[in-house]
């Protein structure tokens, strides 16, 4: 393919797409394709709708989408032939829609609503980065393997082109695999530090439910930093901005996958001393606003490489427990 070609293919919109007019071609989450395509938009309106009405049962929130993604009108609703615009404002839907059911993905609920989306609005083909947010978490899982294999990206240019190679064998991807892709590609650590944000944007409280999101961001930001060689610039220019939403969340459990990514920022790298006060400032404020995290935002492992800035950190952090607000004048003044 040339490079024109390549360009064009970029700057494609999906209502320019002759295959979703076709039934040649029936992707399906739950069923063999054959006999997706031997079903009708009401027999899968319905799935959907139950799905919705399941998961209604366990998160009200979801009550929001009964009347958009999931309304009557949606029915008669075919995007290959609507506007730039009406597709944008659908994508945002349906981004936010995924991002609300990524903690519940395991549940045969979730799986109805993805068939629902599937089918009706093509989101294996034009809404894979907001999918595959979704799934990632459950990325060993079976049922991971099914949504990849829904994907059309074969395509070197394509960002998710890495995981072609398990399509066809239908393997799920590995821990190691994952961790070696997030380091090695600081666009992927970004989305997976992105995916984060957008799930716990305008939440507060604990919110349990969010729990297997941080722990898949922790579980997989730490042993990137520990598996690379040496910590680059670019990566910890990459983290820090996280970093810093994490320390001033109200959400504890977004905390305390914060306090181990700076953890093993501490162990692994050799700090500026501007860059630990900064670190130190912040962690210090976040434990203020929530001692019970003490004992996460105190701990830290011995490393030989970065002793003094260890040290430093854990001094400043110990002042912030026992001396309160004049941690932050110590820390500015060390």
């Amino acid at each position: 393919m040339t490079s024109l070609a390549h360009q064009l293919k970029r700057l494609a919109l999906p209502q320019s797409d002759p295959n979703l007019l076709t039934r040649r071609e029936v992707a399906s989450l739950l069923f063999d394709p054959k006999d997706a395509a031997s079903m009708d938009k009401s027999t899968f309106y319905a799935l959907g709708c139950t799905g919705l009405e399941e998961l209604l049962g366990i998160e009200p929130a979801f009550l929001e989408f009964q009347d958009t993604l999931f309304s009557p009108a949606s029915l008669t609703l075919e995007r290959s032939v609507q506007s730039k615009e009406v597709n944008e404002k659908l994508d945002a839907g349906i981004s936010l829609f995924l991002t609300r059911l990524s903690p519940y993905f395991l549940l045969k609920p979730a799986h109805k609503c993805i068939e629902w989306l599937v089918h009706r609005f093509h989101i294996q083909l034009y809404n894979v980065d907001s999918l595959l947010a979704c799934v990632l978490p459950y990325h060993d899982t079976n049922v991971f393997v099914r949504v990849l294999q829904l994907l059309k990206i074969k395509d070197a240019t394509n960002r998710w082109s890495w995981l072609h190679c398990l399509q066809k064998p239908g393997v799920p991807l590995s821990r190691g695999a994952l961790i070696t892709h997030c380091y090695s590609d600081l666009s992927f650590m970004d989305f997976i530090c992105t995916m984060v944000t957008k799930a716990y944007s305008g939440r507060s409280g604990s919110c349990s439910q969010l729990r297997v999101i941080f722990s898949f961001y922790a579980s997989t930001i730490v042993p990137a930093l520990d598996a690379v060689d040496k910590v680059s610039d670019a990566i910890i220019s990459k983290l820090l901005p996280y970093v810093q939403k994490g320390l001033k969340s109200s959400l504890s459990d977004y905390k305390a996958a914060t306090y181990m990514i700076v953890c093993q920022l501490a162990v692994k790298v050799v700090m500026e001393a501007s860059l630990v006060d900064t670190l130190a400032v912040h962690v210090s404020r976040s434990l203020l606003k929530e001692p019970v995290l003490a004992p996460e935002g105190l701990v830290s492992r011995p490393s030989r490489r970065c002793k003094q800035s260890e040290d430093r950190t854990l001094k400043t952090l110990k002042a912030s427990q026992t001396v309160g607000l004049g941690c932050y004048t110590h820390c500015r003044q060390s």
